[in-house]
């Protein structure tokens, strides 16, 4: 064992901060003058003290000091701090607000009151809110003004020219809750800058940019309003989605005929949800979304609205890339859902298929993220589905366009009934994510082990375990069923006979006959039912006593094979009743 003395504080950090700076990693670097020291930018000086003591050292060539500044402009001049708990007041008094949430706060302030001020409401972003705070030393906001003309144009077009090309935030009016779909933002555009001293001039010149973003984009509309979106859709197969799956016409098609049987789960129309799925990828081959890859699905919606598409075609072209990640929002409208589930699936089984399936941390396809939006899907509006049926239908389809993905599936001796198996697992995965970030480790695993298929049973049967795992009769029900499940793993092969209840004579014998046979009848009903919780409820009232019981007084594993045999049928009786709702020999503890 080696021992370490210790050290003052002062010796120890020239040595440490040193390290520090060279260990902080930036998405790109750059190299400057003749060092050989890459950074995010030239390191102009560098602060470090310990109290009101400077920390001697150096990094890039340059020797850590006091001496700093603050805004470039608004407070141009150096000045030394004396001490290192004075550091944020200092700047901020030299207007660099080097305290985030501070300078986050004032951006937004500043923000509200200029959307006030233009008569509506800040339009939320929190993705601009992040980015733009980290732009800027204190945050000044400028207003400007575009052509109402343009407010003809999408919404989502004209926040994304805001948002992802000029980091403007958008200004909505203050009865946009009664809008539907449009017409919600007003011809307003707010942007922060690190200083207003010219806001004339600086107004001026964004109008500018924005009124040239916003013709090009009012052009790309212009052109692609031309031609119906349904016409649109022949031109996908000139598009590639993956070399062994075919084009995105391919994917168009498998679509169509896909979702109208996962329509029936939903409660949609099936015709209607295959317009949907054929015309979802069309606007991909529009000018405006070539522009804006960001607006696929948006641009088709917006477009099948003016084509006198019906809404809920429009809303599920819309809708069905959601969610893109796992802070967002699945599809709200169930044919919305059918769509978004029905695209996941059949990149999941042809992926999956074709040997695609991700390692380790790489996942090149976002497979994760997919099956992690049918299970979240599934979950949200609370339909059950059987994610083996989904599979094995994409399987199918994929086999009726006779298409390149099964030859190259039958080349890795891929069966339909392996790759469904594998479907299911893959999407169980992620549906075991999500409940253990809700519920207990062990009880999701006592219930998948039961049965995985269905996510939304799944869930509701973890519910059911969790709450009733709350009450006092269930740490002594799981031990109970936990060496019912242990011990019934010996059970002989065969069913239990009249023969078997025949020589189970004894006091504790017969009492667990007696009440398994009445908790049976009800409790067959309660699992059909999906009444979880009362079947708890009943099993904790009518067999813990008696299984408990049993184990006190009879020694199961008898040295009779004949009697043994007769006992552990019926304990494998008893663990197959509540076998379909949860392992309990699966339980930790």
């Amino acid at each position: 064992m080696k021992r370490t003395p210790g050290a003052e504080t002062s010796a120890l950090l020239p040595e440490v901060l040193g390290a520090v700076c060279r260990r902080i990693a930036f998405a790109k670097s750059m190299r400057w003058a003749d060092g050989d020291v890459a950074f995010g930018r030239p390191i102009q000086w560098i602060v470090a003290l310990l109290g009101d003591a400077v920390v001697p050292f150096s990094f890039a060539g340059i020797a850590a000091g006091r001496n700093t500044r603050g805004h470039r402009f608004l407070s141009p001049d150096r000045f030394d701090l004396a001490r290192a708990e004075g550091y944020v007041e200092a700047l901020a008094s030299a207007h660099a607000m080097v305290d985030t949430a501070a300078r986050r706060s004032g951006m937004m302030a500043a923000l509200n009151a200029a959307a006030k001020e233009a008569g509506g409401t800040l339009r939320e972003d929190a993705f601009l809110e992040r980015e733009v705070t980290g732009l800027v030393e204190e945050a000044f906001v400028v207003a400007g003004r575009f052509d109402e003309n343009f407010l003809k144009l999408p919404d989502a077009l004209i926040e994304s020219v805001m948002r992802d090309h000029q980091r403007y935030f958008a200004v909505q009016r203050t009865d946009a809750a009664k809008a539907e779909g449009n017409g919600r933002l007003l011809p307003v555009f707010l942007t922060v800058v690190n200083t207003a001293l010219d806001e004339a001039t600086i107004r001026r010149g964004n109008e500018r940019v924005m009124r040239a973003r916003l013709s090009d984009a009012a052009f790309f509309v212009e052109q692609d309003r031309k031609h119906p979106l349904a016409n649109r859709v022949a031109d996908l197969d000139g598009v590639v989605f993956h070399a062994k799956l075919g084009s995105y016409g391919d994917k168009a098609r498998r679509l169509a005929s896909l979702a109208p049987s996962l329509a029936k789960a939903f409660g949609v129309d099936g015709a209607q949800s295959a317009r949907a799925a054929s015309l979802a990828k069309a606007d991909l081959v529009t000018l405006t979304v070539g522009e804006f890859p960001e607006l696929q699905g948006e641009m088709g919606a917006y477009h099948a609205r003016l084509d006198g598409e019906p809404g809920a075609v429009a809303d599920a072209i819309g809708e069905h890339y959601q969610p893109k990640g796992a802070a967002d929002d699945v599809a709200p409208s169930p044919m919305g859902a059918v769509v978004a589930i029905t695209d996941r699936i059949d990149t999941l089984v042809g992926c999956l298929a074709v040997g695609l399936k991700p390692t380790g941390s790489e996942d090149p396809f976002g497979l994760r993220r997919l099956a992690g939006g049918v299970v979240r899907t599934l979950l949200q509006h609370r339909v059950r589905l059987s994610l083996a049926e989904l599979a094995g239908a994409a399987w199918d389809v994929y086999a009726a366009e006779n298409g390149k993905m099964l030859a190259a599936a039958a080349g890795a001796k891929t069966t339909r009934e392996a790759l469904v198996a594998t479907v299911v697992d893959f999407c169980a995965d992620r549906l075991r994510v999500l409940l253990e970030a809700r519920f207990g480790r062990d009880l999701v695993s006592a219930c998948m082990a039961a049965g995985k298929d269905d996510p939304v049973d799944v869930a509701e049967r973890v519910e059911a375990l969790a709450t009733f795992w709350k009450t006092p009769a269930a740490a002594d029900l799981g031990v109970a069923f936990k060496r019912v499940f242990n011990i019934s793993r010996e059970a002989p092969a065969g069913e239990l006979t009249m023969e078997d209840l025949g020589r189970l004579t004894q006091p504790a014998e017969t009492a667990l006959v007696e009440a398994f046979a009445h908790a049976r009848a009800e409790l067959e009903p309660l699992w059909a039912g999906r009444k979880y919780g009362e079947a708890l409820e009943l099993i904790a009232r009518s067999l813990r006593a008696p299984v408990d019981r049993l184990f006190t007084e009879v020694f199961v594993m008898d040295k009779d094979e004949v009697m043994r045999a007769s006992r552990l049928r019926l304990l494998g009786r008893i663990a197959d009743s509540v076998a379909g709702f949860a392992r309990f020999d699966a339980l930790e503890g």
